[in-house]
């Protein structure tokens, strides 16, 4: 009977001495943490100099008052045939070939953009690279539900440029219908369901108190990711809680400022 106990307590001060050895790691990564989130990131970045996949990150940038270098490549666009054209030394793009060629672009598989972060490890895939700075600028919610929440509105978002995608692969004889359709009919019913699935708030941040990297990324994707700049914004028309975020970023004096000085042409 005193043998099996001893047997059954064993556990127990192992997981004592394991608990110990955990809080002494955790006060060690808090102390990391803090160091981490007490300076902004010197960030390089390397990319086109155009809008494209790098434009939300940007205005995450932007929100979370993060300056940043950037490796802007222009593009001759009436070179351009296809992506693989792309990495050839004399085709639209020279500056991203010399850069996929020389391993610069290896963490995102040869792609772009990549970032630097503070001189030391670069970042691949766009998304990725949002999220990082999102929660390291402090834009990414004040709690990790808040996080989770944010992070969910910028699927949204994606899954609404997908059934873009999908609106225009279909036969050119029925692409301007298809379209259409996208914009008068399943974007406001999309946009109808996010607005619902918002939790409670005053707004106008989607979540929580503050402006974050969720109404950036729909920003981003109703002002500037169509060509038809009027059909987005009218297809919030139903959603005053979207609208009001959209607006509300529009008008942060930091977005207004870059906006303003721009020079990436839209993709």
């Amino acid at each position: 009977m005193f043998a099996s106990r001893m047997l059954r307590m064993r556990p127990v001060t192992c997981s004592a001495a394991a608990a110990a050895a955990a809080l002494a790691a955790h006060k060690g990564r808090d102390a990391e943490c803090d160091a981490w989130f007490s300076s902004k990131p010197k960030v390089e970045l390397s990319y086109f100099a155009a809008q494209g996949a790098a434009e939300t990150l940007r205005y995450v940038m932007v929100l979370g008052g993060c300056e940043w270098t950037e490796a802007a490549w222009p593009v001759d666009f009436k070179k351009f045939s296809g992506p693989a054209s792309l990495y050839n030394p004399e085709g639209p793009c020279p500056g991203f070939a010399a850069a996929s060629s020389e391993g610069t672009l290896a963490r995102n598989l040869g792609r772009a953009p990549v970032v630097v972060i503070d001189g030391k490890e670069s970042i691949g895939q766009s998304k990725t690279i949002e999220r990082y700075l999102a929660r390291r600028l402090g834009i990414m919610g004040s709690t990790e539900l808040e996080a989770a929440l944010i992070d969910s509105v910028t699927e949204h978002v994606r899954d609404l440029k997908d059934k873009y995608s999908k609106a225009k692969g279909v036969d050119k004889e029925k692409k301007e219908e298809s379209v259409k359709e996208y914009f008068g009919k399943e974007m406001p019913v999309f946009f109808a369901k996010m607005e619902k699935a918002l939790p409670a708030g005053a707004g106008p941040a989607l979540i929580g108190k503050s402006l974050s990297y969720a109404d950036v990324t729909l920003y981003c994707f109703v002002v500037d990711f169509f060509t038809d700049k009027a059909s987005p914004l009218a297809a919030l028309d139903a959603c005053p809680r979207l609208k009001a975020s959209v607006e509300a970023v529009g008008k942060h004096p930091s977005i207004v400022k870059y906006r303003a000085a721009r020079t990436n042409v839209a993709t």
